[in-house]
């Protein structure tokens, strides 16, 4: 009896330190819009987070974000005799983020002027949804066609906009051609080295990414045909044709659904450390790249978390690359409870330092809204569009005015990326201005001196 009742004890002060933790963080952002606190009609938005508060939840996200995403800067003004500057003005204005915001884009975009603009004006990267798939640009045996994805890609370069390359090779039997099923295993071969060397050396060094093998945990077309190291070949091919790009694995699932045995965090690991481990594979450059096609089955907010702290581990690059949100269309209140779903999916991925952009699957309507779109076709935003839009503000550093105090210091927190800093002088009122990149690599100690000339 005494040995029970002592376990009991242990047991309610494990749990009250975890819940003490949670509190703690709870108090450092104690917040809550008043958007937040709107009801959906027969929906209980507290649900999503249980065992947590809304308010726990979005305190922690909060806290990694200030980790994880931010720099705290202090900056010194002073003269160049080392004079420390008071009353300086400081125009701190950000010019590039370190996170990226993408979007799908397909050839529809290359003959509307509008599109373009709408696209250019709100991202900065872009994923094809076709147009640089093999079945696309060879849908018939040795006539290969380019024209599209070269178009894309040079207006995605003129608007500085980074595309990956989605997709090399595809693992999933009906997605490829007829006449590449029909393939003899030699011939198969030979077709998708050919197909590796043309796409791959085409495109060399003008993409952030290649998805090599797209979704081979859930498929293995190759891996049948051609060997169980199949994947590993290709991923070893194409890095030897464009060596400074990054190599992806593709997949779905991972982070979606608790109960998919083909795809979790620890499969994904696994076949990526195995290709890594094939002979020439060791210096590959490799990401980690997550569709995120949600909607399926209930969504896990718990799972999500412990899925991309746990890919984060890997210490690679994070991209979650086709990202939407599917509601079942008989639910009276599937466009709100799609935005809730959605905000909640986006806040808890950006709060994870390792995901390095988020692609939005799609965009504009004219590009067909099966699951979720941001625009109409008027290119008028939908409730989707108005919350990608606030959440695109409120992860960017506005503009920012400052002053410097007795000495010489002012002290800003800034979201990670590329800056410009004008300083005026409060006696000559001249003014300088330096730009510099922002992060905790970059500025270690979160120090900036800066001189003004006086």
């Amino acid at each position: 009896m005494n040995t029970l009742f002592i376990i009991f004890l242990l047991l309610l002060c494990f749990f009250f330190l975890l819940k003490s933790e949670d509190i703690t963080r709870a108090q450092e952002d104690n917040y809550a819009t008043e958007e937040e606190k709107q009801e959906v009609k027969g929906f209980d938005e507290n649900t999503l987070f249980s065992p947590y508060t809304k308010q726990e939840w979005r305190s922690y996200q909060h806290k990694k974000i200030n980790e994880g995403r931010k720099t705290r800067l202090k900056i010194m003004i002073t003269y160049p005799n080392k004079t420390a500057v008071t009353g300086a003005k400081l125009y701190i204005k950000q010019l590039t983020s370190d996170f990226h915001w993408g979007c799908g884009m397909t050839h529809r975009i290359l003959n509307n002027s509008a599109y373009k603009k709408w696209f250019a004006s709100k991202f900065t990267a872009a994923d094809f949804h076709n147009e640089l798939k093999w079945y696309y640009t060879e849908p018939t045996q040795g006539q290969e066609n380019y024209t599209d994805p070269d178009a894309m890609l040079k207006f995605a370069d003129e608007h500085g906009i980074i595309v990956r390359g989605h997709t090399v090779l595809w693992d999933d039997v009906k997605y490829q051609q007829k006449w590449v099923r029909k393939l003899s295993p030699e011939k198969l071969l030979q077709a998708a080295n050919k197909r590796v060397d043309s796409v791959v050396t085409r495109y060399k060094g003008r993409l952030v990414g290649w998805d090599v093998m797209n979704e081979n945990l859930h498929h293995n077309f190759f891996e049948k045909r051609l060997g169980k190291n199949a994947s590993a070949y290709f991923y070893n091919r194409v890095h030897n044709i464009d060596p400074d790009t990054t190599l992806y694995m593709n997949e779905f699932n991972t982070t979606e659904h608790v109960n998919d045995e083909w795809a979790p965090p620890e499969k994904y690991l696994r076949r990526l450390k195995k290709i890594q481990a094939y002979p020439g594979n060791s210096g590959m450059k490799m990401g980690i790249g997550l569709e995120c096609h949600y909607g399926a089955e209930p969504i896990d907010l718990h799972y999500v978390r412990n899925s991309l702290t746990l890919l984060s581990q890997a210490g690679l690059p994070i991209w979650l690359t086709e990202l939407d949100v599917k509601i079942d269309p008989t639910l009276e209140n599937k466009a709100q409870l799609q935005v809730i779903y959605l905000e909640e999916i986006l806040r808890e991925s950006f709060c994870h330092a390792a995901v390095k952009a988020i692609v939005i699957w799609t965009g504009a309507s004219i590009d067909g809204c099966d699951v979720m779109c941001m625009t109409n076709e008027k290119l008028e935003n939908t409730p989707v569009g108005d919350l990608i839009d606030r959440l695109m503000e409120e992860w960017k550093t506005g503009n920012i005015e400052v002053v410097s105090d007795s000495k010489g210091i002012s002290r800003v927190s800034v979201f990670n990326g590329r800056y410009e800093v004008t300083v005026v002088d409060p006696v000559t009122d001249v003014s300088s201005s330096v730009t510099f990149k922002v992060d905790k690599v970059s500025i270690p100690d979160g120090n900036v001196h800066l001189q003004v000339l006086g």
